[in-house]
C-alpha cells in the first residue's frame, strides 16, 4: 500500500492552544533545544558633571527550552466514517485541538517542566496570604493586585477556576460596599479591577474551594511566559494499522515546550492558614 494513503495528513490548522495562550509570549523555534536570554531590570540614577558611570548592568541569565512531543489516538469504524452525514475528520480535529488547548494550560500552571511545559507555579511565585482561611474579600483582590511590582500590573491577568470567580463576583453583591456585578446584563468576572480574568477549570494546583491555605489564583503578567512552537498541528490518517477489525486510526501530536522567564512578575493568592 502506498506510503500517502497509509498516513496522510488531513488536516494542519496552526498550533491549537487553551485559554492561556493569547496572552503569552509564542515564540517560534527552528531546533528541538535551545536557549533564549533572560534579563533582568537595570537601574537609572543621576550622574553629576565629569562623574563616573555606575555599573548598572541587568543580571542576565540562560532560559533553555527543549521540545516535548503531545498528542492522542482515536479509532473510527469504517462505518462510521462511510455513513456520518458531517465531516467526521473536521469533527475529530476540533475535539483533538480542544485536549491540546486542555493539556496546554495544565502545562503553563503546573506543568512539571519533562512530558509537559514548565508551570509556573513550579517557580514558585511569592505568596499574597488572605485575610481569611475559608473566604475571599474586596481588600484580598486589591490586596494582589497592589503587591504585584507595577511594571506588571498594566499587562496582567488573573487565573482562577469558575467556582473561585463565582465567589468574587458574589462579594458584598445583597449589601453595601463592593459591587463585583453593576447588572445581570455584562458576563460576570472577565475582568477583574480592570485586568482579564481567565478562568481555567482543567487548571492543576489551583482550587475550587477556600480552605486553609490552599491556593485559589495566580494575578502577574503572562508575557513573561515564553511558549515555544517548533511545528504545526498535524492529524495523520491510518487505514491499515487497524484492518482487522475494520477502523481507522487518526494520530494527532504537537511539539513544543513552554518556559517561565520572569517569576518576579507573578503573584499567588493563597488562603490563610486559619
Amino acid at each position: 500500500m502506498p506510503e500517502e494513503f497509509i498516513n496522510q495528513v488531513v488536516h494542519d490548522p496552526g498550533v491549537p492552544g487553551g485559554r492561556l495562550r493569547p496572552y503569552c509570549n509564542i515564540i517560534r523555534v527552528a531546533s528541538k533545544d535551545g536557549y533564549i536570554p533572560g534579563i533582568a531590570s537595570a537601574s537609572w540614577a543621576a550622574i553629576a558633571e565629569e562623574a563616573a558611570f555606575s555599573d548598572q548592568t541587568p543580571v542576565t541569565s540562560q532560559i533553555a527550552f527543549s521540545l516535548e512531543k503531545s498528542g492522542g489516538l482515536v479509532k473510527v469504524t469504517r462505518e462510521l466514517l462511510d455513513d456520518s452525514a458531517v465531516n467526521l475528520p473536521a469533527m475529530l480535529s476540533q475535539i483533538f485541538q480542544e485536549a491540546a488547548g486542555r493539556f496546554e494550560d495544565v502545562g503553563i500552571i503546573s506543568g512539571n517542566g519533562t512530558t509537559q511545559y514548565a508551570g509556573i507555579m513550579g517557580a514558585s511565585p511569592s505568596d499574597y496570604t488572605m485575610a481569611n482561611a475559608t473566604s475571599v474579600v474586596a481588600a484580598d483582590l486589591t490586596g494582589i493586585y497592589f503587591t504585584l511590582e507595577e511594571q506588571f500590573r498594566s499587562n496582567a491577568s488573573w487565573i482562577m477556576k469558575s467556582a473561585i470567580a463565582s465567589l468574587i463576583t458574589s462579594i458584598a453583591s445583597t449589601a453595601a460596599g463592593v459591587h463585583a456585578i453593576p447588572d445581570l446584563t455584562a458576563a460576570p468576572a472577565n475582568f477583574i479591577l480592570g485586568r482579564p480574568n481567565v478562568m481555567v477549570d482543567s487548571a492543576h494546583g489551583l482550587g475550587a474551594t477556600i480552605t486553609a491555605t490552599e491556593r485559589i489564583a495566580l494575578f502577574g503578567d503572562l508575557k513573561q511566559y515564553a511558549i515555544f512552537d517548533r511545528a504545526g498541528f498535524s492529524i495523520r490518517r491510518n487505514d491499515s494499522e487497524f484492518m482487522n477489525t475494520d477502523q481507522v486510526g487518526f494520530y494527532a501530536s504537537r511539539r513544543g515546550d513552554g518556559q517561565l522567564t520572569l517569576a518576579a512578575a507573578f503573584k499567588m493568592c493563597r488562603a490563610a492558614a486559619s
